[in-house]
């Protein structure tokens, strides 16, 4: 989108909280000159600074900015919490910082002459799905009934020109299990992954990222459906999902399906849900009688049981909920494979940019942006 900024709205409440130019030209730490011109609509706020006006006084991107489409504009995709709807707002602090990581695509170690692979006309046909997730079990190197592991996904994303960007984003409303931001201009996925989320569906929100960057043409519900399809595909294929199909169909009780499934998910590190709905997809295309563990939320109370059982990845990484910033920043490079804190020191250095630039591309408290900001530089 091309943005301007909505002067009447700006300025109205500027006046309101009774601040002059000079006065948000302290506080976003910019000069008079620049302010000005923005008040004029003759330079538009860079994403950092644009964050900032709009926290200084307090009005949500629609009513402060003005946007007409472009071509170019960042994708934008979300991991959704169950079916909580994702604001306007939101949305639009999604697009600010793709624009921010935009300023970071020279500093990335990528091939710049060739682009990454997708598929060229994906379906959300079951076949296909299958077809197409069972190709990347064979290039990473997973077997049928074989686990998918962490490092093997992690290596292949680097391969694709995708970017992972760990977050701590704890639990809160505001915030997405996992926000993927696609640039078109430079062919260049960014993944943020939170890690403030149970070992499972850590799992699972990878490989759903990994279906968003086979399928960069496809956008919003569209989008969203073949990930979730692929995902499931990925971690559960068709074979496996025929086997214990036919093993579910000879337990008798509800229980020991229960049990049996629980079973195949803690082999395989995905989700119960997983396992379940695969199955059932598997049963779906191939018209054969359902498993029914749905009618009193069976499935679902184990899986929430099953999940207790089991730390947040970021326990896991750093066993303890508040890692220092240094032990953040390692954590992308050492166990991600992941050139962002490098990339984002190199152009913050360069640039000389302060700490409010590393709150905007990482969505985070200023505080937390200072420690990580000095840890950087």
């Amino acid at each position: 989108m091309k943005n301007q900024l909505n002067i009447e709205a700006v300025t109205s409440r500027a006046q309101e909280l009774g601040l002059s130019q000079a006065n948000l030209a302290e506080t976003l730490q910019v000069s008079r000159e620049a302010v000005s011109q923005w008040f004029k609509n003759e330079k538009f706020p860079r994403p950092d600074k644009l964050l900032k006006l709009a926290r200084t006084l307090n009005l949500g991107f629609g009513e402060m900015v003005i946007s007409t489409f472009t071509v170019n504009e960042p994708v934008v995709a979300f991991r959704k919490k169950g079916g909580r709807k994702i604001t306007s707002d939101y949305i639009e602090q999604a697009h600010d910082m793709g624009r921010i990581l935009a300023l970071l695509v020279p500093h990335l170690p990528f091939d710049d002459l060739s682009q990454p692979p997708f598929l060229k006309s994906p379906a959300l046909d079951y076949e296909y799905v299958q077809k197409a997730a069972r190709r990347v079990r064979v290039e990473i190197g997973v077997k049928e009934g074989e686990e998918v592991n962490f490092a093997a996904l992690i290596r292949f994303f680097n391969d694709l020109h995708a970017v992972i960007i760990p977050v701590l984003w704890g639990n809160k409303d505001n915030h997405e299990n996992a926000l993927h931001i696609y640039l078109p201009d430079s062919m260049t996925t960014w993944i943020y992954l939170n890690l403030d989320c149970r070992l499972h569906d850590f799992k699972y929100w990878m490989a759903h990222e990994l279906g968003h960057v086979y399928t960069p043409q496809l956008k919003d519900d569209a989008g969203e459906d073949f990930a979730e399809a692929f995902a499931g595909a990925m971690l559960f294929p068709e074979e496996s999902a025929e086997r214990e199909y036919t093993q579910l169909r000879r337990i008798p009780n509800v229980g020991g399906q229960i049990n049996h499934i629980k079973a195949v998910a803690e082999k395989l590190v995905v989700s119960p849900l997983t396992v379940y709905y695969e199955i059932n997809k598997y049963a779906d295309h191939h018209r054969l009688p359902k498993i029914d563990l749905e009618t009193k939320r069976e499935i679902f109370g184990a899986t929430s049981n099953f999940n207790k059982g089991y730390k947040s990845v970021s326990e896991y990484l750093f066993q303890a909920k508040q890692p220092t910033s240094a032990q953040y920043i390692a954590c992308g490079k050492e166990q991600f494979g992941s050139p962002f804190f490098e990339l984002l020191k190199e152009y913050v250095v360069a640039n000389r940019k302060s700490a409010s630039f590393v709150q905007g591309v990482l969505n985070i408290p200023l505080l937390d942006a200072r420690n990580v900001y000095e840890d950087l530089c």
